[in-house]
């Protein structure tokens, strides 16, 4: 077997990366929690080249110990020097693994860091504004792969790569205890109760955000006490609270109460600044707004901009049209797109067949009243573009 790496990798300088921070006071990263999402990305990334782990640690120049402890995750990623993880990602790349699973274990890595950083973390009297949540708008690309082990959904950037990697019993997705489970949404409700919705809103947001992912029932009693009121009031004041407002709406939906996702839409999204932010913000988490953002500041400042283009927005709604979860939301989306860029559907012939078909079968799907409105004038919308 060809030798594609002349030396071992050395642990050294952990590997970061742009959206979370590391060496905070008050955040350690010794603890129960080790790099479980990165080791189990590199586990698929080796089954998609059908190596073992004796073959690969042969092509990389290191003990098979070493490839044993990155998937298992006792041996975090995060504490190979950056150069040895680039190079690993190299090698990876040229014994032919797909590219995108081997940029998406650099993402694996961020998301280990951010979770390590939550589950380990020793508060106290720490500034929480140093909290890794605090410091940057989290895209769905780094989410996905955080909440991986709380809901066993494989990220759509590694689905190409195979579900379960090895042989006998596997687990289908990486896993952690319930002792980290549990000291990661306890984390969570700890800064979301400290961080004040006017001077820490991101972190808020983010931290209620994830709390939706939490089964416990007292995560979701605290959801309905602390955020349930705010969607009894009046229509959010700024741009910022209206975000806010939708992403504990869908955490409330996650936990099976759908009546403030449909409140949010009705009334916070009625008003056309808080539905252009709310595209904005898609383009964001999808990541078609490129340029990263330390808070949502930009929401009032992009939603007029023309610099994203929606058909990345366009084609992510339209195949979740009936999630369980979001589909009011998402069918809200879609026909704010379809009305402040018509030309999506005039001059997308494909785009515009997939849409037909996509609201047909979303039509089918029996949808409440307001989403079922919406629908029919999206089928209008596409019949008009027809002509």
């Amino acid at each position: 077997m060809v030798r594609v790496m002349q030396r071992g990798l050395r642990e050294g300088s952990p590997v970061r990366g742009p959206e979370t921070p590391t060496d905070m006071p008050g955040f350690s990263m010794s603890g129960d929690y080790h790099g479980v999402i990165s080791g189990y990305v590199l586990k698929m990334l080796r089954g998609s080249i059908r190596m073992t782990q004796t073959s690969l640690a042969e092509c990389l120049g290191v003990d098979v110990s070493t490839v044993q402890g990155w998937e298992t995750g006792r041996r975090s990623l995060t504490s190979l020097r950056v150069s040895d993880f680039r190079r690993l990602q190299t090698r990876l790349a040229a014994l032919g693994a797909p590219a995108t699973g081997v940029v998406s274990l650099h993402d694996a890595v961020e998301a280990d860091e951010l979770l390590g950083q939550i589950v380990n973390g020793e508060l106290g009297n720490a500034d929480i504004r140093q909290h890794p949540l605090a410091s940057t708008v989290h895209r769905r690309r780094l989410v996905n792969l955080v909440t991986w082990p709380f809901t066993g959904i494989t990220p759509p950037q590694l689905r190409d790569l195979p579900a379960k990697p090895g042989r006998g019993p596997v687990a289908s997705h990486p896993v952690l205890t319930a002792a980290a489970q549990h000291s990661f949404f306890d984390q969570l409700l700890n800064v979301a109760e400290r961080a004040s919705p006017e001077d820490m809103p991101v972190l808020r947001r983010q931290a209620t955000y994830l709390v939706g992912f939490d089964k416990r029932r007292e995560s979701a009693d605290w959801l309905t006490t602390q955020h349930k009121r705010a969607f009894t009031g009046s229509v959010a004041v700024n741009l910022t609270s209206g975000i806010a407002a939708r992403s504990a709406a869908v955490a409330l939906a996650r936990h099976g109460d759908a009546d403030p996702l449909r409140y949010f839409i009705d009334n916070t999204l009625s008003d056309e600044r808080h539905a252009a932010a709310n595209l904005t913000y898609w383009a964001y988490w999808l990541g078609e707004i490129n340029e990263p953002h330390a808070d949502d500041s930009y929401l009032i400042t992009a939603p007029s901009s023309r610099s994203w283009s929606g058909v990345r927005l366009a084609d992510h709604l339209l195949e979740h049209l009936t999630d369980q979860v979001n589909a009011p939301l998402n069918i809200h989306s879609l026909w704010q797109l379809v009305l402040a860029r018509p030309e999506l559907l005039e001059y997308d012939r494909e785009l515009r067949e997939r849409t037909g078909r996509r609201v047909e079968a979303a039509l089918d799907d029996n949808p409440a009243v307001g989403s079922t409105v919406e629908l029919n004038n999206l089928r209008c919308a596409v019949q008009l573009a027809n002509r």
